[in-house]
């Protein structure tokens, strides 16, 4: 019941990891986005509520994501699910026979892109699009929004339902604690993923600005 995005990019010491996704139906933060130091994963469908926590545990026991996916879509109730996303080494995407339809998924460079009760097929171009030909040196945050408006533009989740959410994670193993406005989400909103957009240019505006104003303090005092 989601479109979303996975991505894993290379920095310094190691890799990033990101997940965005939206849903006209609330709170999908609280469900779909599954990010750790081991990957990211994406979670859709009638599916475990637990599952993407499953993943990244077995992701922080050394394993493969694709090992990990493939071990748990054994399950006879996997034909609900749809599960994808990225490690340091594989990606994996999975989507069910039973998910609910326009449901399909993409595997990229680093990336999964994939959704259910989609408008139509154009969402996942479009996801696709709005994160690989956005600038390299944007924060991933910002890329991985532009991707979800391109999806939204798209046609994104077709059901017409008042309510709707979006939500994004953002986590570079090694580097210490993420800003505040790498874990971001919008519960219930008419226009989540413009609304979530504006939550993020406002947060990661206020918490410079503290950090800053904190900085010039102990400097003074």
């Amino acid at each position: 019941m989601t479109y979303s995005i996975c991505v894993r990019e290379r920095e310094a010491e190691g890799y990033r990891f990101g997940v965005a996704a939206a849903a006209r139906v609330p709170a999908v933060g609280s469900v779909c986005p599954h990010v750790g130091d081991g990957g990211a994963v994406a979670v859709a469908g009638v599916a475990d509520r637990n599952l993407g926590a499953r993943c990244l545990a077995g992701l922080a026991d050394g394993q493969r994501l694709d090992a990990v996916v493939g071990e748990a879509t054994e399950d006879d109730a996997a034909a609900r699910w749809q599960l994808h996303g990225v490690d340091a080494a594989s990606s994996v995407a999975h989507t069910g026979d039973d998910c609910r339809s326009v449901a399909g998924h993409r595997e990229g460079n680093g990336y999964t892109v994939a959704g259910t009760s989609m408008a139509d097929d154009d969402v996942l171009g479009a996801l696709e699009q709005g994160y690989t030909e956005n600038e390299r040196d944007a924060p991933l945050v910002h890329r991985l929004l532009t991707a979800l408006a391109a999806g939204e533009r798209a046609g994104g989740d077709g059901r017409d339902l008042p309510v709707g959410s979006a939500a994004v994670v953002v986590r570079t193993p090694g580097a210490g604690a993420e800003p505040l406005y790498h874990d971001l989400r919008v519960d219930a909103s008419e226009t989540p993923v413009a609304d979530l957009r504006e939550t993020y240019r406002g947060a990661k505006r206020g918490y410079e600005e503290a950090v800053e104003r904190y900085s010039a303090s102990r400097e003074s005092g």
